[in-house]
């Protein structure tokens, strides 16, 4: 059945020719990290990693359309994301939206279009949830919330880019944050819930990325992920105080340090780039080489 698929001979599928290598060699190498005339979604905006990736697209030149649950970004850190954007002569915007809610997203993308100075290019998934607990006693529900916001939610708001990109009829990037533990079991710590979502990520990324980069009668929409390893913030900092997990989390990988969240600003630009534009259906770790032992 797949292969009759593949030849289009059950759902009449048409996918993209063959077609000489569509590089471009002439153009400068910082260009294959810039984001001109282009509108990036970030989800999670307000955690620590969207406020990073936030400034970063903006000093490469690109628009942000930052989305996150709170009701309104912290005052200090949206002073800062201004004035980035105003140096680089840029936008950047907020709305409250809950990724869980079909509803929500498509009020949002109906407020956001209107205001639009560049098409929607990209988007960076970055809203997502971790507990932990022993399995036995872990409640269903927060397992159900955790597939709901890091499986569902991006599943939903890439659902919204890809079809603003093809209304438009532009070519996108989409950048899911997964993680590390989509592969691996994490030492120390219970968070069977966790690695499940981010496992289906990486899956939800190939999927789609085989789905919207073959297909003739749509443009081009790329999808990758980004695996980060462990992240030095304020939201690990008390798992850090339990005994020993300094240590411990430090010492499984060949750097022997935990990340901060500027160590992703270069790997995110450059999924989003035209750096990437052979890239699809893939996974960046960016681990410190946990998975690499």
């Amino acid at each position: 059945m797949a292969q009759q698929e593949r030849n289009g001979n059950v759902h009449d599928l048409k996918y993209r020719e063959a077609k000489p290598s569509q590089g471009n060699p002439a153009a400068p190498v910082a260009s294959l990290f810039r984001l001109d005339r282009r509108t990036i979604v970030v989800t999670g905006a307000a955690g620590f990693l969207g406020v990073a990736v936030t400034a970063s697209i903006l000093e490469s030149s690109g628009d942000v359309v930052c989305l996150d649950v709170m009701e309104e970004p912290k005052p200090s850190e949206w002073r800062g994301i201004q004035l980035t954007a105003n140096q680089h002569g840029r936008t950047a915007s907020y709305y409250q939206c809950n990724v869980r809610s079909e509803q929500d997203i498509t009020i949002v993308f109906q407020k956001i279009v209107s205001a639009l100075k560049s098409p929607i290019r990209g988007l960076v998934a970055c809203a997502g949830v971790s507990e932990n607990g022993p399995a036995t006693d872990f409640p269903v529900e927060s397992f159900r919330r955790m597939m709901d916001i890091n499986v569902v939610g991006t599943f939903m708001i890439a659902k919204a880019i890809a079809n603003e990109a093809i209304r438009t009829n532009v070519s996108a990037s989409l950048v899911f944050v997964a993680s590390m533990s989509g592969y691996v079991s994490n030492k120390g710590v219970d968070t069977a819930g966790y690695n499940a979502s981010k496992a289906a990520v990486h899956q939800l990324t190939r999927s789609l990325a085989a789905e919207w980069g073959s297909r003739k009668n749509i443009p081009l929409i790329r999808v990758n992920s980004l695996s980060p390893g462990y992240i030095r913030t304020a939201a690990t900092a008390e798992a850090l105080e339990k005994p020993g997990m300094e240590s411990q989390w430090t010492g499984d990988n060949m750097l022997f340090r935990l990340s901060t969240v500027d160590e992703f600003r270069a790997p995110v630009l450059f999924l989003l780039g035209d750096g990437s534009s052979f890239m699809t259906g893939a996974d960046l770790v960016v681990d410190g080489g946990h998975r690499a032992w």
